[in-house]
This record gives C-alpha cells, sequence and structure tokens, in this order.
C-alpha cells in the first residue's frame, strides 16, 4: 500500500507499507520545493523513515493494548494511519495514495473528531468538562505522544482541550500541573499553558486529571527542540543548549530570556523531565516563519511525583533530570541572567500543602517533606541569585 505524507494540501513524501502495516520505505525525492516542507529534522530517507514510523502513539501507553484490541489493529502504527496520522500539534498528516481528500475537509483545527480513547470521562454536575463527539471517526489521539492516558476532545465552547491521567492511582502528575500553572500566572514573565485538574474516570475508578487548551491553531504548528538540533550539523566548538538558542536567533527569534526562565522554574519544582520533545518553537504553517517559542508544557512529572524518597537539604542539588544535562545543578549553569525567575512571586507553602493533600494516596507526612524541600529548593535559588557558588555547597547525603 503507498501513501503520502501531506504538509496541509502540498505532498512532501512517498512510502509503502506492507499488508501487516510494516513501513518498508520513505522517500521526498529530489525536488528542493518539496524537500524544504518536509518536518523539521528529516534530512535523508532514514531520517524520513524514523519519523513516519514514530507518528504514532508510544506501544508504552497504558492501556493501549486493550483500546487496540477492541478496535481489532495489531499496532500504534496501523490505528495511526487509519487516523490519516493527523496531530494538533503540527499540520503534517497521511493518506492513501489514490485518496483524493484534502487538508480543508480532514484538518482537526475546523473539523470536528472522534474523542474517544484511552480515558473515560465523567462530566460532574457542575459541569467541568464537556466533550462534542464529531461526525468523523478520525481521532488525534491516535498520533498523541506520551506515555499517560490521555486525548484530544472539543469542549462545549470549541475549544480542543488535551486531557491527561496519571502514571499510578494517585494523581501528583496532575496536581504538579497545576501548581507549575499557578507559578507561571504568578510570575507572568512569558507563555505558558494553562493546566486546570477536572474529575475525570480512567479504568473504571474516578480519578483527579488535568485539561489544557491546546496551543496551536489552523494557522500555526509545534516544532520540537529535538528536530531543530537534528536539523543543523553542530560545532563541536558548542554546547548542544547553546546550539539551540543559536539556531532560533539565526531563525529571527531571541530565546535565551524564555530557556533561562524554564531552566530556574523547572529547579524550583523540580522538575526532573524537560527533555528536548516537550519544548520548542511556534512557526506560521503558512510562511514556515518562526513566530517564537512555545508556551511552557508538560510540567507534571515534578515534586517527586512517584517517589516516597523526598530528597533533604544539600541532597536536593544531586537531582538527577532528562535534559539538556543530567542535573538540574549542571543546567543552572547555562544561566546568563540569574535575575529572570522573580523567587519572590511564587505558590506559599500553605497553598502547596493544600493542593498536594488532594492526592488521597499520598501520607500527610510525604507531603510536609515535599513541602520542605520545595521551600529548600527556593533558598538555594536565592542563594544562586545572590551570587553564590551553590555547585561548591557539600553533599550531606540522605534523611
Amino acid at each position: 500500500m503507498v501513501y503520502l505524507l501531506m504538509h496541509e494540501n502540498s505532498k512532501v513524501a512517498v512510502f509503502e507499507v506492507d499488508s501487516e502495516y510494516n513501513l518498508l520505505r520513505a522517500d521526498a525525492g529530489n525536488d528542493d520545493r518539496i524537500k524544504s516542507k518536509l518536518p523539521v529534522g528529516v534530512i535523508d530517507k532514514a531520517s524520513l523513515k524514523r519519523w513516519i514510523a514514530s507518528r504514532g502513539v508510544p506501544a508504552t501507553r497504558k492501556g493501549l493494548k486493550n483500546e487496540l484490541r477492541n478496535m481489532e489493529m495489531n499496532s500504534p502504527f496501523e490505528f495511526m494511519l487509519a487516523n490519516n496520522g493527523l496531530s494538533l500539534t503540527d499540520h503534517y498528516w497521511m493518506k492513501r495514495i489514490d485518496d483524493g481528500i484534502t487538508w480543508e475537509e480532514i484538518n482537526l483545527y475546523t473539523n470536528s473528531f472522534n474523542a474517544a480513547f484511552t480515558l473515560e470521562m465523567d462530566c460532574d454536575k457542575s459541569g467541568n468538562i464537556q466533550s462534542i463527539y464529531g461526525k468523523t471517526n478520525f481521532t488525534p489521539s491516535a498520533s498523541l505522544k506520551g506515555d499517560l492516558k490521555k486525548k484530544w476532545i472539543i469542549d462545549s465552547k470549541g475549544v480542543r482541550r488535551l486531557l491527561k491521567g496519571n502514571d499510578n492511582d494517585g494523581c501528583r502528575q496532575s496536581l504538579c500541573e497545576a501548581f507549575a500553572t499557578e507559578m507561571h500566572s504568578l510570575q507572568n514573565k512569558f507563555r505558558y499553558t494553562p493546566y486546570s485538574l477536572i474529575k475525570i474516570s480512567s479504568e473504571g475508578r474516578p480519578i483527579i486529571g488535568c485539561e489544557c487548551p491546546c496551543f496551536t491553531d489552523i494557522d500555526t504548528e509545534f516544532i520540537s527542540a529535538i528536530d531543530i538540533i537534528s536539523a543543523y550539523k553542530k560545532r563541536n566548538s558548542i554546547s548542544y543548549y547553546e546550539w539551540f538558542i543559536q539556531i532560533c536567533m539565526e531563525k529571527g527569534i531571541d530565546v535565551r530570556d524564555f530557556m533561562e526562565y524554564q531552566i530556574m522554574s523547572d529547579f524550583a519544582i523540580t522538575n526532573q523531565d524537560r527533555h528536548l520533545n516537550n519544548f520548542g518553537i511556534i512557526r506560521n504553517s503558512k510562511t514556515f516563519e518562526w513566530i517564537g517559542m512555545a508556551p511552557i508544557f508538560d510540567s507534571g512529572n515534578s515534586m517527586f511525583y512517584k517517589s516516597s524518597y523526598i530528597p533533604v537539604d544539600k541532597a536536593l542539588l544531586k537531582i538527577q533530570i532528562t535534559s539538556f544535562r543530567n542535573t538540574e545543578i549542571d543546567m543552572l549553569k547555562y544561566i546568563k541572567n540569574r535575575k529572570i525567575f522573580d523567587v519572590s512571586l511564587v505558590p506559599g507553602e500553605g497553598w502547596l500543602m493544600e493542593l498536594l493533600s488532594k492526592d488521597k494516596t499520598c501520607s500527610e507526612e510525604t507531603n510536609e517533606r515535599i513541602v520542605r524541600a520545595y521551600s529548600r529548593k527556593l533558598e538555594y535559588l536565592r542563594s544562586f541569585q545572590n551570587g553564590d557558588n551553590i555547585w561548591a555547597f557539600g553533599y550531606n547525603g540522605r534523611q
């Protein structure tokens, strides 16, 4: 079976799959006008094939196997192709080579869609959330990244919203999204994606989840940092962090302040998962002009969300993360403007304690330790902003 990779109504590549939905080959041809519309980071046939193969839902998604079995499908890739590779992240999609459907008829920004997939939803009496199930069978959830149960819906006002669950029986990740939202709101410096807590149901159990509005639209799309730094050959004399900033500068957007703010705010909330797929830039989908950084999003893996062990004192300066560097404190070495984050404009300890208490699977003692760790992290940020060499601080071990 032969498929086309499309960007809106432009054909940008052709690929072939066998009857078992194994990807056989992919080719963009040699036309520079066409190649200029390929996804950022796709530089040859091998990277094109990887991009197409990874378009589907991760195989590690919780509950995915049961969902596929119910739909009588064998793989996330088959499910993705059945939904034309549509996404609410960018304007790429896929269709059979003999299919005459157009972007206007199929895009998820102006057309309704099927919201059902991997996350049930309860609407309580106060009307926390409403879902409009579309007239088509397409679902953007078929191309939705991440391991958590999640799905896109259209609310009663027509806004595209992402609903997310948690990776365990608690709701700490959703609470952390709400906490990050409160912090960015108080700082009021850079764009962020606002998350709200909602009542949902997962596997028949009532839980607290979170939801946020889509930050792309019919005229804009998201490009991740990993795709950006993969698209250009880096000099050995520069770090990947500085390389990302330099590429953005050459494209007309100054992102250094944003990046430094993101590093410091992530340190404050102990976000251990600022990997290079969950931040990036927004570009115009018609002109391909880079507009600016995407709003901060996906901060749920924070505040020791899946651990009962909470570091204390200087052990808080040894926290491992997934990002440009392996530890939080090494990320701080990139900072040039130490005052970009206002330590006085953060949620208070009482507010955080009240928020954490919503997770009934976590003890009050653990919550108190999280709050103490948060307070200590802020103290370290104050020392850092005052010019102290916090990298030289000793290590006291663990509690």
